[in-house]
Formats: structure tokens, sequence, C-alpha cells
């Protein structure tokens, strides 16, 4: 849209509205010359012919603008507009927006009153403000544009939604934020990815004085500290264990000289299909992480590398990450180029990976202890902060995985903050062939844990490789209990429906009478929104006019 010959404009309005003396196209000439790129003004849309369109100020003039493009309005319609550009004899200007809305009167009317500037971004925070029912008067406007004025990088809505929930304003906790906003919280996510950094880590660098050796043996510490080297061989795979290598001992047929009906030839335990089934079913022991090759392909790597003896499948993740971390404290200079080509191998990362994943995921049978998942999260945070210490000070190239520390940690103490007010967990799950993270949201508010006395109402979201998108709602009333499965898949839904009565069972057995139903249908919690503003309704979006339907 332009404003252009604003004298001609001035001689056409005169004829129809006289302003009195040469001091009106003064007055005007010099108002709009005045205006510069950036600048913001109103005006009223008081004629729309074809591409042109008179706007009345606000100071009683009248302007006649070209159209540019598809501008929606209508002869009696407030916009506010903003100049595009000003060269002294043309002005280009635009109808100005306000987070993708036609702006509000009220917000340059709280800005004036507060006198603040009238700028897009304090325009926007007003508007925010007034959608999360917040009071716009000049002591909070002021207050508020301090805030966004000290967090010039921060998305003033954001900041205007942490300040309402009474959440610490930093970089970090504002980042932690929006991803909670926008459903990117999943902090099993980043674990993982955290995980597979860290070998990258261990293989970096090009030193071979010994500090490559002490800083890969000084993180390997940090991998295992607190893991038990045994493992746990249930009774029954003992068993099994015990017998196959008693009834099939080192003289089984190999399949090919099955079928072909030829003499049996030796072949180890380990190495049969049974063997490996058995062996790989004891959890975090190399059998279970690893292949028969890439035991065998380890085991001369080490022996190669370090002197070790040979590995078995029944050794554990942690004894054999143990035994390679005394021998880089032991020993002296090791060639750097070894020490890499051990630490980049697929058998060394999956040690790591198993080794982390006992440290930072949780079985669900250990979420009986209510203090699980708090212990969690301090041993997280606080290895993650001396990885974080160690990268630092040893001079490795670890950019990436300083990133991936820096947003862990974030989380966990955006989690910590959360609790504070309400209780809110992310849990990362091991289960049986995949990790997976839950979500439990309990909606009480601990500023008044006076109202949740009589009803507790939870959601659970996890999202699992078989069953897909899992959602749990749950209301406990007394020893009353409500509760209804949401599930997208129509499979796993008739599923769960068949064995409901089982679960009905159970709860009755102790002492819990429920009701139990099962929608085939999506169900999704946005942090934000439907959780953390659950008691505290916002205004919703910002008109200039509004009406209460319901008075």
């Amino acid at each position: 849209m332009q404003i252009s010959d604003l004298l001609g404009q001035y001689n056409n309005m005169s004829q129809s509205a006289p302003l009195k003396g040469t001091g009106g196209v003064r007055q005007l000439v010099s108002s709009l010359r005045e205006m510069s790129a950036g600048n913001i003004f109103e005006g009223t849309v008081t004629y729309i012919k074809g591409g042109q369109v008179t706007l009345a100020l606000s100071n009683g003039q009248q302007v006649t603008a070209r159209l540019e493009g598809k501008v929606p309005m209508m002869v009696g319609q407030s916009l506010f507009f903003q100049v595009k550009s000003n060269d002294g004899t043309q002005i280009a200007i635009r109808p100005y927006m306000v987070d993708g809305n036609n702006a509000n009167l009220t917000l340059m009317d709280a800005l004036s009153a507060a006198g603040l500037p009238v700028d897009g971004r304090n325009l926007s925070m007003v508007n925010a403000m007034m959608e999360e029912n917040m009071s716009i008067d000049r002591s909070s406007l002021i207050q508020m544009a301090r805030i966004a004025g000290s967090n010039p990088d921060i998305d003033v809505k954001t900041l205007v939604q942490m300040h309402k929930l009474d959440i610490p304003i930093t970089p970090e906790m504002a980042a932690q934020f929006q991803n909670y906003a926008d459903d990117r919280q999943a902090i099993t996510r980043e674990m993982s990815a955290f995980i597979d950094e860290l070998p990258m880590v261990f293989a970096g660098g090009e030193r071979t004085d010994g500090k490559q050796a002490a800083f890969a043996g000084q993180l390997l510490s940090v991998v295992t500290e607190g893991l038990p080297e045994e493992v746990f061989i249930p009774k029954d795979i003992r068993q099994m264990l015990a017998k196959a290598q008693e009834t099939e001992p080192q003289m089984l047929q190999q399949p090919e000289a099955q079928a072909a009906g030829d003499a049996a030839e030796a072949v180890p335990f380990e190495k049969t299909a049974e063997g490996q089934r058995l062996l790989s079913s004891v959890p975090n022991t190399l059998g279970n992480v690893l292949s028969s090759e890439q035991i065998d392909a380890l085991s001369q790597q080490l022996n190669t590398l370090l002197g070790m003896d040979t590995t078995s499948p029944l050794d554990s993740t942690v004894s054999v990450l143990n035994a390679i971390q005394e021998h880089f404290s032991a020993s002296g200079a090791i060639d750097g180029k070894l020490i890499r080509e051990l630490f980049a191998g697929a058998p060394m990362q999956a040690l790591l990976r198993d080794a982390l994943e006992q440290q930072w995921m949780v079985r669900p049978k250990d979420l009986d202890r209510g203090d699980r998942i708090r212990e969690l999260y301090e041993r997280l945070d606080d290895q993650l902060s001396r990885i974080q210490e160690l990268v630092k000070t040893t001079g490795q190239d670890g950019r990436h995985i300083m990133q991936l520390t820096t947003d862990i940690r974030s989380n966990i103490e955006f989690m910590n903050q959360m609790n504070q007010l309400y209780t809110y967990v992310q849990l990362p799950l091991k289960m049986s062939g995949q990790n997976t993270s839950a979500e439990l949201f309990v909606y009480t508010n601990r500023r008044n844990p006076a109202q949740d006395r009589e009803e507790l109402t939870a959601f659970l979201h996890l999202d699992m490789e078989h069953l897909g998108s899992t959602d749990v709602s749950v209301k406990l009333r007394g020893r009353e209990v409500f509760t209804k499965f949401y599930f997208e898949d129509e499979k796993t839904y008739d599923l769960v429906e068949a064995h409901i009565t089982e679960l009905e069972k159970r709860l009755l057995a102790k002492g819990y009478h429920s009701t139990i139903t099962v929608a085939n249908e999506g169900k999704s919690v946005n942090f934000v929104e439907d959780f953390l503003k659950q008691d505290q309704p916002s205004a919703g979006m910002v008109h200039r006019y509004s009406f209460d339907m319901r008075a």
C-alpha cells in the first residue's frame, strides 16, 4: 500500500473538508514526512474503490493510499498500519499485525499510559498479557517490559507465560519451556543421542603421550560408577545352561551337517543356535549385547591392545569396561591410534551403550521405590556434569556432546523447577527390546493442596513399540478408580479391551473398585496449555471488541 502525491491529496480533501489556514497543509505534510520506517499509526477505512482506499487519521485528517496485493478491509474498520519506507515524497505502508491478528487499540493505549514505546515487541507483549488474562496496568507493563528488555533473544510470548507461571527466566529455561510447549521435551531422545555420541569423544583427538589413555580411563570410570559387575542369571536359565553344556557338549552337529546326514563335528556350545539363544537371554552380558563374531573381534582387539584375556559371553559388560579402565590407569603411554580404533568399533560402542542404559534407564519393576526417579536424575545430572568438565579440561573436540549434555541437564533442571509447584516427571524406561519415554502428569497444584484432597487426577503417556501411542487417564476418589485407555491402533484397542477384566480383578484384590473403559482414539496432553495452565484459564485471542454471549 502506498501513499503518494501528498499535496494533491490535500487539495482533494480540502474541497470536501477544508483545513483552516495554511497551517493545515504544513501539519499534514510534516506529520507524514516525519514518519520513518517502522512507525505505527492507526487509520479508519472511510472509502474503498478499486485499488484505492481512504483512511481517516486520529487527528481528523484523511489520506488516500493505493492497495498492494490482497489486503482484506471494509469501510468503518479501524486498523493499525506500519510505515515500510518513506523517501520524503512517497510513503509505503502496510497493515500492522500483532501475532498474526489485527492490532487492538487497547494495546497502544496501554503502552502510552505506561509511557512505553509503541513498537512491535511491546505490542506483542501487551497482547500476550491480555491473552493470559494478566493485568495490563502501568506497573505490570513496566515490570514485564524490564523482563523483556533483559531477555531480548527470548520470544516475548514465552516470557509472558513463564512470568505468569513463576518459572525462573534464563535462556536455558526458556529453551526448555519452548520444547515442552512444542512437545519436543522427550529426555530419552536426548539421552539416546548422547549415548551415540560419547564413543566419538573417546575416539577423538590425536594424543599419543598417555593423556589419551588417561582421558578414556577417567570417562570409563564415570560410565561404570556404582554398577555391579555380577549379573543375575535366572534359575531356569542357569538350569538350561548347565543341561546344555552337559548333554550337548562341544559335540554338536552344524545344521548343514545334519541336513546332509554327515558325521558330527566339534562346535563350541556358544556357537550353536541354542547356545547363543540361552546366552543372549542374560541381560547386561557380552552374549546379550554382542554377537559371537563381535565377541571374538573384541577379544582379539583387547588382547592386542592391553594383553587382556579372552572374554566370555557370560562376562558382564561392566566387568569388561572396568578391566579396560584399570589397564588404562595402570599403563603408561598407549598408542592413541589403537585407543581410537577400540572406541570407534561397534563392539565397544555397544558395551558403552549398555552401561549407560543401566545407569540412566529404569525398568518398570523398579518403580515400586518412591525415590527411584529422584535418585536417577540426581545421578544423571552429576555424571553429566563430570563428563562435561572432563571434556573441557582435556581439550577434546566435543562441541556436539557438550551441547547435548547442556540440553539434558537443562531439561532436568526444568523438571526440578516444575516440581516445586506441580507433579510431573518423565520416566526413561528400559523395556524388553526397546527404550521408551513415559510422562506422568498429576493434576495437583502444590500452592493450594487443599483443593486436591477429595480427588486425584493423573495422566500417563507412553510410546510403545508394539502398542503404539498409549495414553491413560486416571481419577482416584477414595477407593474408587476411574480409568480410560486411549489407543490409536485398532489391534491394540481390541487386545487391551479383551483383558480389561484381568486388570479389574487385580485392582479389586488391592481394595480398589474400578471403572475401566477403552477408547479407539488418540488423546494428547500439551504440557503448557493443558497441564501448567489447567488451573489458570487464559482469556484466549484478544479482539478489538469482545462480548460475553452467556450474559
